[in-house]
């Protein structure tokens, strides 16, 4: 086993950091993988009879035009069956090395996998509450002294968490807003989207998953906030609201969510995709490259801001706010929880 060191510069979130794991994870030969947003770096921890640098240093540049430079590795020693010992020297270092994978950060490891396995049994079996969830969290970013992000897995979905101390937020909802669901229903889930983040193609399934699950009871607000490094997500947003003029803009939003991996953004794609779902295409051609809604698009992005919104997808269910693409379990726990006062 190899153990190297990259400096990634142009991160600009925790979600840029959890891509680039993510996307590691998946190549055969990465043992264990940590990418720390707020020093830039990554560490890896790889097999290299089974994947080489050079491709590891290339997936972390595909995961976002990121710039790359090896910074350490070193050969990682077999550790004793029996005991974990170190000197007060080792000690010390252990104590102040942002490093992980050290003996003490392994037993932590042991501690938080534990606590989050219980969490995500006790949530799976209804018997924790939203603001449990929040408690729980706190309490395993105490256990590792730090405030990191948790793991994405497909399962796991994303970074984020509830925010440990809620505030209900209000929203004015009238007809004019872009909703799908009975505009009466008694659950509302006012979502802060970004059409090219990954993170929210994968929430649209579980918001059509609840859609359908809840028919009648939940109605889904949809609001931008396209993010600055995604290049193509305020045009993306702008071409919603043009198909929006034509009355099609879930029609349209679904195309965008649907075409993301497969086809990729651009603005000769939007205005093909226009033409696919019958709009007028001068008309929808017209509006995109006038940028005829861009300020509609920045005030939901300014209103999300001051609501505080900082990442996408960001879903605010009757008002609290559950942040980032996490599991279907825990959005029906707290819709249940809601419909059951």
């Amino acid at each position: 086993m190899q153990k190297a060191k990259f400096q990634i510069n142009g991160m600009h979130c925790n979600s840029c950091a959890i891509l680039i794991e993510d996307r590691l994870k998946n190549h055969e030969g990465i043992i264990n993988v940590k990418v720390n947003y707020e020093s830039q770096k990554a560490v890896v921890i790889y097999d290299e009879q089974k994947i080489q640098e050079s491709e590891i240093i290339q997936t972390i540049k595909e995961a976002g035009n990121y710039q790359v430079e090896k910074i350490g590795e070193k050969k990682e020693e077999p550790q004793s069956n029996n005991s974990l010992s170190y000197n007060k020297d080792e000690k010390e270092k252990l104590q102040s090395s942002s490093e992980f994978l050290t003996p003490l950060k392994i037993l932590t490891g042991f501690v938080v996998i534990s606590l989050s396995l219980n969490i995500a049994s006790l949530v799976m079996l209804g018997k924790l509450l939203p603001q449990e969830v929040n408690q729980a969290n706190a309490n395993i970013n105490a256990a590792i002294g730090q405030n990191l992000p948790s793991q994405d897995n497909p399962s796991a979905a994303q970074p984020s968490q509830i925010e440990n101390q809620p505030t209900i937020q209000a929203f004015e909802i009238t007809k004019s807003n872009h909703i799908r669901g009975d505009f009466d229903a008694p659950i509302t889930l006012v979502e802060f989207s970004d059409f090219e983040c990954p993170f929210c193609e994968r929430h649209y399934q579980t918001l059509n998953k609840i859609l359908n699950d809840y028919n009648g009871k939940v109605r889904l607000v949809y609001k931008h906030f396209p993010l600055g490094f995604h290049p193509n997500a305020q045009k993306a947003a702008e071409a919603s609201e043009c198909a929006d003029e034509q009355g099609k803009f879930w029609e349209y939003h679904d195309k965008l969510f649907e075409n993301l991996t497969a086809s990729g953004y651009s603005l000769a794609n939007f205005k093909k995709w226009a033409g696919d779902l019958g709009l007028n295409e001068r008309k929808f051609n017209d509006c995109l490259d006038s940028g005829k809604f861009a300020q509609k698009v920045q005030a939901d992005f300014q209103e999300g801001s001051e609501k505080e919104v900082n990442g996408t997808p960001a879903t605010f269910v009757n008002g609290e706010l559950i942040s980032g693409a996490l599991p279907y379990e825990l959005f029906k726990q707290a819709i249940d929880g809601l419909l059951n006062q």
